[in-house]
């Protein structure tokens, strides 16, 4: 058959192999220390007054939209308790 004793692991090997694991996972650690990025700065007057802007921007956007919204269902007049009554009609009827 073979021989066993070449079956057995070399203890060299082991240690090499767990110093190039060591090695790896330390310059894994380091190189994640070196590229995170630092803390992000404090916000400035200036760029709070652009986000204040961007955001009535937005609400009146919202505003106008949900306003839009609801002339069409005047227009159409469908309002919500409208339709249940219809629903609930035709469901009775059956």
């Amino acid at each position: 058959m073979s021989d066993p004793e070449l079956k057995k692991a070399d203890g060299c090997d082991i240690f090499f192999s767990l110093i190039i694991v060591i090695v790896l996972l330390a310059g894994f650690f380091i190189f994640q220390a070196l590229s995170e990025p630092e803390e992000p700065r404090e916000v400035d007057h200036k760029t709070k007054q652009e986000r204040l802007t961007k955001i009535s921007k937005h609400t009146a956007t919202d505003s106008d939209y949900n306003a839009r919204i609801d002339s069409v269902h005047s227009e159409n007049n469908s309002s919500m308790e409208k339709i249940m009554t219809n629903v609930i009609n035709q469901y009775k009827g059956k």
